[in-house]
């Protein structure tokens, strides 16, 4: 109740800084020649909104007040005080503000015109995407048209409310987090703590909250797969950097000397329709690209040794007779050591797969991918996390957090 009361104050308080506001316009004699813009930005105080691509999250408010002698400029029809029912993305916003002033356009500008004589027809689809939040790893894209979102989650074995400094500032999240540890919450409430699904899909219309995940639904097979095509197009059509993570990119670039932008539009070097039919195989958990996946674990392109490793973690104890080969990946680079060994503890060689976390974690603390994984882990890391040295921890960041954070718990 307080996190809410807070919400409330924070949003009566910015009100009356936009009242503030205009009526330093009124008083300047301002008013009548200013066109006032209201939005927020993905921000938010409560878990599930800032940074997250469900409705709460990607939903922000878009107020704009234009004076009467431009009424030239309003939407065809509409009067002051209309709500307008199109959608408006934030890369819309650069074009259509510059377009208002009469100014020269770039012809690199992304989005569509919403407002004034050079209005463009609406996009009839919105792409979002997330990776890192802060010292969190994730990877997720969202394609949508005005009713129904689909959802990919390249990173499903990460969960939604995976640990985040910033986020769990917020005293109401740690609650939420201890309810669901206690076996306090629910199907519902308590997914949000749980690894996801490949794909989510929900009608906005009737879920806006995105509860009800409709990926299986079969009325909805076809517009799933609209959407699964809209979303491909658009990944190849921008250079999708994501298929590749992050450590794995930053690496590379640098070794050769190029930009992401310019490494990215080079299909020798990024042969982005491979890795996303590659991904797209690691994701569907099906145990007949066992095979395949284990094949992969050796192919010369680190990044379907990357998604090799993804599949066969996602297959769990299916994918015992890759064992050999996740153990040969723990020789790897980037991410794939660290994710390898988390695929070997779930495919049963838990032993294993503890002595070489704490072995590597202990010699090399400052790896990022494996104390993601140990806080993805949830208990069965506490052991490891137990016998990591106190002097082998950082003085901050995520690694000093995780095992603050098993201390609280046991």
């Amino acid at each position: 109740r307080n996190t809410y009361a807070k919400y409330s104050s924070a949003i009566s308080k910015m009100d009356s800084l936009v009242g503030q506001a205009i009526d330093n316009l009124k008083r300047d004699n301002l008013y009548e020649n200013t066109i006032v813009i209201y939005n927020s930005d993905h921000g938010g105080v409560l878990a599930r909104s800032k940074r997250f691509l469900y409705s709460s999250g990607i939903h922000c408010p878009l107020i704009v007040r234009i004076p009467a002698k431009w009424n030239h400029l309003y939407p065809q029809g509409k009067k002051p005080g209309s709500t307008i029912d199109r959608i408006v993305s934030f890369i819309d916003m650069p074009k259509t503000w510059v377009s208002l002033t009469g100014a020269a356009m770039k012809k690199n500008f992304q989005g569509r015109i919403f407002l004034g004589p050079d209005t463009e027809p609406p996009a009839d689809y919105h792409f979002s995407w997330r990776e890192r939040a802060d010292e969190r790893f994730d990877n997720v894209r969202v394609m949508r048209d005005e009713q129904f979102a689909y959802h990919k989650n390249y990173a499903p074995f990460a969960p939604n409310g995976q640990y985040l400094a910033y986020m769990h500032n917020m005293k109401a999240t740690g609650a939420w987090e201890r309810h669901h540890q206690a076996g306090k919450t629910n199907a519902v409430t308590g997914r949000f703590f749980e690894p996801r699904p490949s794909e989510e899909f929900y009608d906005n219309f009737k879920d806006f909250h995105n509860v009800d995940n409709q990926i299986d639904d079969p009325l909805h097979q076809s517009k799933i797969k609209e959407l699964k095509k809209e979303l491909r197009r658009q990944q190849l059509k921008y250079f999708d950097s994501g298929l590749m993570p992050e450590e794995m990119r930053n690496r590379i670039t640098k070794e050769k000397k190029i930009t992401v932008y310019a490494f990215v539009r080079d299909p020798k070097l990024y042969p982005l329709p491979r890795y996303l039919d590659y991904a797209d195989l690691a994701l569907a958990r099906k145990k007949g690209n066992l095979k395949t996946l284990s094949k992969g674990l050796h192919d010369s392109d680190p990044v379907i040794r990357y998604w090799s490793v993804v599949g066969l973690l996602l297959l769990e104890k299916r994918a015992q007779p890759a064992l050999p080969g996740l153990k040969k990946a723990l020789n790897d680079s980037d991410e794939i050591p660290s994710l390898a060994a988390w695929a070997i503890f779930k495919a049963g060689e838990k032993d294993f797969a503890k002595q070489w976390m704490l072995r590597e974690i202990t010699e090399n603390p400052g790896n990022k991918m494996l104390a993601n994984v140990l806080d993805w882990m949830d208990r069965d890391s506490f052991s490891i996390l137990a016998r990591i040295p106190q002097e082998k921890l950082p003085q901050r960041g995520l690694l000093r957090d995780v095992v603050k954070r098993y201390r609280a718990r046991i």
